[in-house]
């Protein structure tokens, strides 16, 4: 019991002291900056009380809804909360969200001062429906995991909050995205590894399998993006990075390192657990194993699963670059035009550098677990051996 109570206070002392410094930075050490001036814009809840008039067609070589439709909307956020507005929609090719009565939609509010507002749909709210699928799985992960799923949900709470409220605000802020970015995975995969299992040599086993692991995607990283002269100014957005280092200093070279440490770290974390948690149990069912055998194991283990893990994430950046993809294809994009761009080289580093990672993790969690389970057992008979003296 008190050991239960001394491995929560470590796990509850990290959380406390990221909450600390991400509240302290909050107030005097992340930079403001912002593009545009949107104090006369507002995005508020409204709900369709009446279509008064439609004029729509449904076009069916593209199976959606073409035209106008006016709406009566009452607002239920805002300064306009509880009034009755009246707004037309415009449903075209690129803009398209069909309204039905009762229908919950997000009112974009133009209202500079002393005008007339200037109302337009700008879309679906989907906070309701994300927050219920998002219910759904928790559900799902508590019903299956127990209490470990309960530890699981809170885990990825921590992470998330650890990026968004630490990672992209520091990095904005101009702080170096490469020690930026290694401390938040650090502290992401110990306070998750740590709710998972404790405190523990399998729990630190996995932890410093998933840092040399990370160690190796982001030294490939940094022989690749040398070698295929990528950097945050290769990426699309590099005007609006340049924007934004001028405001804030943001280090623009390497952001996208951050990216790739991010992107990969969960499944790195992933088979580094596995393949410690795999080994662990093999040794509790035959501790007559040595050093040598638990590593062949691991190995073994782990080549069942480098096809998987590193299709999940070739098959995840492929999957998010699908729709570029038709889009190039439809401009006749040639072979060397595509391949040499600079947002299909980036998209390849990244694939490339978190299946490295993969790849070798296996090897790294396997040695060490072969050392930990190797000590453990001579610290074993060495016990034995004093209580038969």
């Amino acid at each position: 019991m008190l050991r239960k109570i001394r491995e929560d206070s470590l796990v509850l002392g990290i959380i406390f002291l990221t909450v600390l410094l991400v509240m302290l930075l909050q107030n005097f050490g992340y930079k403001s900056y912002s593009r545009y001036v949107t104090d006369t814009l507002h995005y508020d809840q409204g709900i369709v009380v009446e279509i008064s008039d439609e004029d729509i067609e449904y076009d069916k070589s593209l199976k959606i809804y073409l035209g106008t439709q006016n709406l009566k909307v009452r607002m239920t956020e805002g300064t306009e909360k509880g009034t009755v507005i009246e707004v037309t929609n415009y449903l075209t090719k690129t803009h398209n969200v069909v309204a039905k009565v009762n229908m919950p939609l997000i009112i974009n509010v133009d209202q500079p001062d002393e005008v007339e507002p200037y109302y337009t749909v700008f879309n679906y709210d989907r906070r309701f429906a994300m927050l219920a699928c998002a219910a759904v799985l928790v559900a799902a992960i508590i019903c299956i995991g127990g209490g470990k799923g309960i530890r699981a949900v809170l885990g990825l709470l921590y992470s998330l909050f650890v990026v968004i409220g630490f990672l992209l605000p520091a990095v904005f802020s101009g702080w170096s995205p490469i020690w930026t970015s290694i401390l938040a995975a650090v502290l992401s995969t110990a306070v998750t590894l740590l709710l998972l299992n404790g405190q523990s040599k399998k729990t630190a086993a996995a932890i410093l399998a998933t840092m040399i692991g990370m160690f190796f995607s982001l030294a490939f990283y940094t022989v690749m993006s040398v070698l295929l002269h990528i950097d945050g100014f290769s990426s699309s957005e590099a005007e609006g990075l340049i924007l934004i280092n001028e405001g804030t200093g943001l280090q623009i070279h390497d952001v996208l390192f951050a990216g790739v440490l991010i992107s990969s770290l969960g499944a790195i974390m992933d088979v580094g657990m596995s393949i410690v948690s795999a080994l662990y149990e093999v040794y509790l069912h035959n501790p007559t194993l040595t050093a040598k055998e638990i590593f062949q194991s691991g190995i073994e283990i782990g080549k069942d699963m480098i096809g998987t893990m590193t299709n999940t994430l070739i098959l995840a950046f492929t999957g998010s670059a699908l729709i570029s993809l038709l889009v190039f294809i439809s401009y006749q994009v040639q072979f060397n035009q595509l391949f040499n761009s600079n947002y299909l080289s980036i998209e390849i580093a990244q694939g490339l550098c978190g299946t490295f990672g993969i790849v070798l993790t296996i090897p790294a969690a396997s040695a060490i677990m072969a050392v930990l389970l190797a000590g453990r057992k001579k610290n074993d008979k060495a016990s034995e051996r004093m209580e038969t003296e």
